[in-house]
């Protein structure tokens, strides 16, 4: 099942009963977006969450408040469900060294080892 929304529009995960494998594909903005879309996940065979970041995240208090929601909602999946997160990560994009921030943005899972970080590398 393929969930996508307009870009604004919150999904509601709640009715994906059954949902086994869940990926964002995000910017680093829309980390609130990927929230609140966790916060409705009711499916109790969720096996995969994989996170795609394609650009930067800012770094303004905002954005570093939803970061920490996120951290703590992954390591909430890990706890109750075992779901061991995927960042996938662009390297290097405008001087931005995603590999190197995860652990401020994501300290939570980091300090525990409870993220898996891939480098995208595009298909040949």
């Amino acid at each position: 099942m393929d969930v996508v929304t307009s870009r604004g529009l919150l999904p509601d995960l709640s009715k994906a009963a059954k949902l086994k494998d869940l990926m964002f594909m995000s910017r680093g903005s829309n980390i609130h977006w990927i929230v609140s879309a966790l916060k409705t996940l009711e499916s109790k065979g969720l096996q995969q969450l994989t996170i795609h970041l394609y650009t930067p995240s800012k770094t303004e208090e905002t954005d570093n408040r939803d970061w920490q929601y996120l951290d703590r909602l992954l390591v909430q999946f890990w706890t109750s469900h075992s779901i061991r997160p995927r960042l996938v990560y662009m390297p290097n994009i405008g001087g931005w060294n995603m590999r190197s921030r995860v652990p401020n943005l994501l300290p939570g899972l980091t300090e525990r080892e409870l993220i898996d970080l891939v480098e995208y590398s595009p298909p040949s």
